[in-house]
């Protein structure tokens, strides 16, 4: 696997959560109002629904936990972003419990006698990663090996770009016209109207951030752009909306990266994350193996055989 595939699959593993403890957690969480306490973090417009900072924290707590990663090897922004996912999971679940309840759903026997076996099922996974997190422990020293007896695959082909952008379409050229007047006037705002403005545009992320593109492919699909940030420097903006095709871009450069061996410090997070992930498959494998040979549920398919 080259660098920019690891550095995909990085990007969409390092934040993800545990389905089975995630499903557990809101079911549980549903029926105790655990943490709903504190600070409002959003309050929909009619005010039904309510997210409060301890059960953003508790359910942070949770992911990070469920990943086997350290809140210290996130930046800043990525918490921001896990957060903001937090809030709009947990928000959407109690749009969707609200209207349970209407249907008297919470009175079926589904949900009723659900209770318990969710209870195991989060106790069970608790279980899993409290083994499986310890034994699968990864250093800087591990990934350095790894780096460097692959350097092939921590090799840029050639001179690429990281850029942010802020999507219109064209009918709303002076809305974008004004959005790069405000940009470059507060720089610091720019992922602030890439979120406001990109929410609704398909395709595009809410940050607008984009991974690394080679100029190559950056001139042959998309030529108006990479004119454009010619002469840009990492962390400009460029100075005039750029249209392509049916579409009118605000664009900041974020990295300008030259071909030639990437440096450790900036791919040595990307390569523990796929250390730490492979460990972790290893770790709970024999974990449940061990636990299936202690209990004797090796050999279960006989004594179910006759099960219809």
């Amino acid at each position: 696997m080259n660098y920019n595939q690891k550095n995909s699959q990085y990007k969409k593993n390092k934040i993800k959560i545990g389905v089975l403890t995630v499903l557990c957690v809101f079911a549980l969480s549903c029926k105790n109002n655990a943490g709903q306490s504190g600070k409002v973090l959003f309050e929909s417009p009619d005010k039904q629904i309510k997210v409060y900072e301890n059960e953003v924290n508790n359910e942070l707590a949770k992911s990070l936990y469920s990943s086997g990663v350290d809140e210290k090897d996130l930046t800043s922004d990525q918490i921001a972003q896990m957060k903001q996912s937090i809030i709009k999971n947990i928000a959407l679940n109690r749009a969707l419990a609200i209207k349970g309840k209407e249907k008297k759903l919470d009175q079926d026997k589904k949900y009723t006698e659900s209770t318990d076996i969710l209870q195991e099922q989060l106790l069970a996974s608790l279980a899993t990663l409290n083994e499986v997190n310890d034994k699968a422990k990864v250093t800087d020293a591990d990934a350095k090996n790894i780096y460097d007896a692959n350097a092939a695959n921590f090799t840029r082909q050639e001179d690429s770009v990281r850029l942010q952008l802020i999507v219109f379409n064209t009918s709303d050229s002076a809305k974008a016209n004004q959005v790069l007047k405000e940009a470059i006037a507060n720089p610091a705002g720019f992922t602030s109207y890439a979120r406001k403005y990109n929410a609704n545009i398909q395709g595009v992320t809410e940050n607008g951030e984009t991974q690394e593109i080679p100029l190559t492919q950056l001139s042959s699909r998309f030529g108006p752009l990479n004119e454009a940030i010619k002469d840009v420097k990492a962390g400009q903006i460029v100075n005039k909306v750029v249209t392509v095709g049916n579409d009118l871009y605000v664009v900041k450069v974020l990295e300008r990266n030259g071909k030639g061996l990437i440096p450790f410090e900036k791919v040595k997070e990307t390569i523990k994350t796929q250390l730490r992930n492979q460990k972790r498959q290893v770790e709970q494998q024999k974990y449940l193996k061990s636990i299936s040979d202690e209990f004797k549920l090796s050999n279960m398919d006989e004594a179910l055989k006759n099960i219809k």
